[in-house]
This record gives structure tokens, sequence and C-alpha cells, in this order.
């Protein structure tokens, strides 16, 4: 029978050691490109709590404000914040300013508009959605039936838009609640 070595037992530890070191600097490097990418150390958290200072529905043409603090605005804002903590893709269609305009102006549509105090963070592999300070969510019209959000940066439109799973929450809160309904 032999006996191992103090010399061979430190070579296992020594080799054993060096495959750590290596993983937790491949874990490591990854780690800092996704933040160097991203711009944010929590990209990989999922939760978004945002709670907007007042919100604007747009229903075919009337404007429904919701101010904070108000039932509907703590319900809604809940139900679009469980959407934007799942699943998310991002992708490259933006928000033109002749959406946007559209968006504004049309009484063919229902949009749902959430207006942040402070600049807001998306965390998300991608390094859009951030410093926004209002999100706009379109429930019947243009772009509606992709289930997406876009998003404002001091009143402007910013780069590309997140798709969700569904807002059928959404919008069975709005016409359950009757602050709009589907035409």
């Amino acid at each position: 029978m032999s006996i191992p070595s103090y010399q061979s037992a430190g070579k296992t530890a020594s080799v054993l050691n060096f495959l750590i070191t290596i993983f937790l600097a491949i874990i490591a490097f990854i780690y800092l490109s996704l933040t160097a990418y991203t711009k944010d150390a929590l990209w990989f958290y999922p939760i978004f709590d945002a709670q907007p200072a007042f919100g604007i529905l747009y229903c075919y043409g009337e404007e429904m404000a919701l101010e904070q603090g108000t039932a509907h605005l703590t319900a809604l804002t809940a139900l679009v914040n469980e959407q934007i903590s799942g699943d998310k893709r991002w992708d490259e269609l933006n928000l033109t300013d002749e959406t946007f305009l559209y968006y504004q102006t049309n009484d063919r549509l229902m949009l749902l508009e959430f207006h942040y105090d402070e600049p807001q963070r998306i965390h998300s592999f991608s390094p859009f959605f951030s410093n926004f300070d209002a999100l706009l969510i379109p429930l019947d019209g243009r772009h509606a039936e992709k289930d997406i959000i876009f998003s404002l940066v001091r009143g402007k439109p910013s780069g590309g838009s997140f798709h969700l799973e569904t807002f059928d929450a959404v919008l069975s809160y709005i016409e359950n609640n009757n602050l709009c309904k589907r035409k």
C-alpha cells in the first residue's frame, strides 16, 4: 500500500487552487465586461419597482390624469412593474418622432404613460433604458400588439424598446375599472 507523500498532496492542492483561481477570474471577467457594456453594476437584478410621480392614460382622444397615491395609479404601477420585472427582450425598434407625435395627437389609441421625478433604469443585459424619466406603454394602436414599452429621456424618445410578456392584466384592470374601454 502506498502512502501519498506530502509533496504529491501539495501538487494536487496547488492544481486545485489554480483551477479555482482561473474559474473565479473568468467569472469576474464576464461580470466586469457586462458591467462595462451596460454601464450598470446590477445588470443581473431583474426587479423594477420604481413609483411614478404621475401617470396619464390616453383613451381614444380623452386624457385621464393618474395622480400619485391614487388607487388606480398604484394598481397600474404594480401591474406594469411586475411585467418589467419578468422576462423582457430589448429590441432596436425605436420610438420615432413621427410615432411619438402620433401617440400625443391620435384619437384611435390607448396609451399609458408613467412619469418619474428621478431618472430610472431597468436593469438588463442591454445598455439602454437608463436615465429615463417616462415610460410609454401602447395598449391599443400602433405597436400595441408587440407588448412593448418605450422610454423618454428629458421628454425625448430614447433608443430601443423592451418586449414584455403581456399587458393583458393592465388592460383588464383599465376596462374593469371603467377607465377606458377598447374600441
